[in-house]
């Protein structure tokens, strides 16, 4: 029997799809204010599905990007959570129009082939003097969470079999020859 897409989810449930520990929610909760379950009268700890997601979007950024605490706060502060959300739907596996709806399989699942990756909007061409991740000086800094959200479309295309784009396989052969 499965549960309802809205369903709330117990710490156990979250730990297993989103694949950490219980006491490492708990921790996070503590971290991120934007983390807060529904807790009953007894203290038991009930998920929404927003919640959900956002948990496994810091999965997927502290533990297999590598940002620290305080750069996953930034993150959130820079959109309320809304790019690491959409993060840890990719990571859960949802399709983007179904944001509502929890993910059937289990995290190490890979998506299936036929699911496109949802591509960025195209932009008009840029000055040769901006710096394609810092494009609007002043603005929040959204570039951080762009970055995280495209190594984790990269990540997943190589955890397909699939081949990389062309510019992503030329940039990280530029990048491995200056090390």
């Amino acid at each position: 029997m499965s549960k309802s897409p809205d369903a709330f989810r117990s710490i156990g449930e979250v730990s297993r799809l989103v694949g950490v520990a219980p006491h490492v929610l708990r921790y996070w909760e503590s971290q991120f204010p934007q983390l807060a379950p529904v807790k009953r009268a007894d203290g038991r700890r009930y998920y929404r599905p927003d919640d959900v997601r956002l948990a496994a979007g810091l999965c997927q950024v502290m533990r297999e990007e590598g940002l620290s605490i305080r750069g996953a706060r930034r993150l959130i502060a820079a959109d309320r959570g809304l790019g690491l959300r959409e993060i840890g739907a990719a990571r859960l596996g949802e399709a983007r129009d179904h944001a509502a709806e929890p993910a059937a399989a289990s995290p190490d699942t890979p998506a299936p082939e036929s699911t496109p990756l949802p591509r960025p909007p195209r932009r008009a061409a840029k000055p040769a003097e901006s710096l394609p991740l810092f494009d609007r000086p002043g603005a929040a800094p959204d570039w951080l969470a762009r970055l995280a959200t495209a190594a984790a479309r990269l990540r997943r295309l190589e955890l397909q079999g699939r081949p990389l784009p062309d510019r992503a396989r030329q940039l990280r052969i530029a990048l491995r020859d200056l090390r």
